[in-house]
């Protein structure tokens, strides 16, 4: 299957283009509390092909969602969460991880969206639901938000057919790393990772800058997002949220 390209718009007068990175972030430490999750195909949700459809069900697919994402506003998008949108990147990429958990070829080319805001809120999805530092036995249905161990908060939520994981900055300076999102068993206690279903592009985050991860979902479940931050060598867990989706 070919690769196709990257569309990029830069959102406010007098922002230079911000170009996020494509390639995925290696040498992440593994996290002691990895979640208890099986790596064979979730049942998908109705309208993505079935695991072992012919190879043009899914590029038919995959090309519908690029297409609605192009078409997507997403500067209302960012509007409807309390948030003013800086940069948006939509990126077609080959995600190894990502097919996997829906069944597809290795070689399907999908998309992702990496979204730059700027948020009035604390969090940027207003009016959710949040956690910090509480142990279920099972994980919240819905959107939620949770202050993580950095200075910042992650947000991992739902709409429009897509999952978002979004974390907010609020320390002083910058600070570099990526969101990943993992699916885990809905009847996990605490926040753990899990198996990978999504990786964003290594980002630098200025205080007060909320960058988001965005990609379709293809099956309902337990979903975790933990931002990593970069470190001297590799890449240490700066917490997350959970949440059945």
């Amino acid at each position: 299957m070919s690769r196709g390209r990257t569309v990029h718009r830069s959102i406010a007068a007098g922002l230079g283009a911000t170009v996020l990175a494509l390639g995925l972030t290696l040498g992440a430490a593994a996290s002691s509390q990895a979640a208890d999750d099986t790596t064979a195909p979730a049942e998908n949700l109705p309208g993505v092909p079935a695991p072992g459809s012919p190879d043009s069900e899914w590029e038919a697919w995959a090309a519908h969602e690029r297409a609605d994402a192009e078409a997507t506003d997403w500067a209302a998008d960012a509007a409807a969460r309390g948030c003013t949108l800086k940069d948006v990147t939509i990126s077609e990429e080959v995600d190894a991880d990502y097919n996997r958990a829906m069944g597809a070829p290795a070689d399907l080319a999908t998309h992702r969206v990496d979204l730059l805001e700027r948020c009035a809120s604390p969090t940027d999805v207003a009016a959710r639901s949040t956690t910090s530092g509480v142990t279920t036995l099972s994980l919240p249905a819905g959107d939620r938000c949770a202050s993580t161990s950095g200075p910042g908060t992650m947000c991992l939520s739902r709409s429009s057919g897509r999952i978002y994981a979004s974390w907010q900055y609020r320390g002083s300076g910058s600070v570099t790393g990526f969101v990943r999102v993992y699916r885990v068993s809905s009847g996990v206690s605490g926040c753990p990772t899990g198996t990978t279903w999504l990786t964003g592009p290594s980002s630098t985050w200025s205080s007060g800058d909320t960058r988001t991860i965005s990609k379709a979902r293809t099956s309902a479940g337990g979903y975790s997002a933990h931002i990593w931050k970069k470190v001297l060598v590799g890449h240490t867990d700066w917490g997350g949220a959970c949440a059945s989706l």
